[in-house]
């Protein structure tokens, strides 16, 4: 028996690394050629470009899997995109949950609400962040360096005519990373962890949203999995569930921890993740 669930946590985590591993891959290499192709007149079109990043984040980070967040976390890292664009693909990333959504039978104009408020909540988050948060609750240099993020991996990237070779060993990195940890992740929601949650999230209506923003943070699919079918059994309410996945990234958030070297930054992103998916969390209570 232990064979057999120590077989499927190795497979599902092997999955969720391989299922990143394009979007890995080409986030490094768009990296790698605007390190080596970038002009001063390029730069000034990316950062002009990241006020309109929140409403493109919070579109593209409906699509299953949480392949944008990981990428988005890279791209922040390096100065790409702002932290308005990051919180957008993170708020809305769906993860498993549109698929499971789709599996349990539930309608079109139930699944377009929810879709929908995720995309609105992330905008207007993004948004607001980028017009109105103060700079020293998060010093980040938004222009691009990617330069220093290749230093700091130690990837030896400096060949010019091979960014092909350069890109993959970035993801390679990367991508042991996400497999050893989902390992860790994947076992202790099996042994145990689900129950323990799921008896923490029924039965205190206010208190739940708080619960549920905190399990969306663990670096997982296993969240997403977890509260979506606990909202399609009715044990859980919709501002339950939108508060865990609102503040669930995916790996999103992994990655940023492993490749954005400032970790008092990573953790006030992480506290304005858990804020956002409650406060909306109980915003949903109130409207439905």
């Amino acid at each position: 028996m232990y064979i057999k669930v120590g077989m499927d946590i190795l497979v599902d985590s092997l999955y969720e690394t391989l299922a990143l591993f394009p979007y890995l891959y080409l986030t490094y290499l768009l990296m790698e050629y605007l390190e080596h192709k970038m002009s001063r007149r390029s730069a000034i079109y990316i950062r002009k470009a990241g006020q309109y990043g929140p409403v493109a984040g919070g579109l593209l980070g409906l699509i299953p899997q949480c392949g944008f967040s990981v990428a988005a976390a890279n791209l922040y890292a390096t100065g790409l995109i702002t932290l308005g664009t990051l919180m957008a693909v993170f708020l809305s990333t769906s993860d498993e949950m549109l698929p499971i959504l789709l599996s349990g039978g539930v309608g079109a104009g139930v699944i377009l609400r929810i879709l929908g408020l995720k995309v609105i909540f992330a905008i207007i988050s993004g948004v607001a962040i980028d017009a109105a948060l103060p700079e020293k609750f998060i010093k980040h240099k938004n222009e691009p360096d990617i330069s220093t993020f290749c230093q700091r991996e130690k990837c030896k990237c400096e060949d010019k005519e091979n960014i092909w070779r350069s890109a993959f060993k970035h993801t390679e990195k990367i991508s042991l990373f996400i497999f050893f940890f989902s390992l860790v992740v994947n076992a202790a929601f099996v042994f145990g962890g689900r129950e323990t949650i799921q008896a923490a999230l029924t039965g205190m209506p206010v208190i739940s949203k708080f619960v549920a923003a905190a399990v969306g943070l663990i670096p997982s699919c296993y969240p997403s999995v977890l509260l979506t079918q606990l909202y399609l059994d009715n044990a859980i309410s919709l501002g339950t569930m939108m508060s865990g996945t609102l503040a669930n990234a995916g790996l999103g958030y992994l990655v940023l921890y492993r490749v954005n070297a400032n970790e008092k930054e990573n953790l006030r992103i992480l506290g304005l993740l858990f804020a956002l998916g409650v406060f909306f969390g109980l915003i949903t209570e109130v409207m439905f």
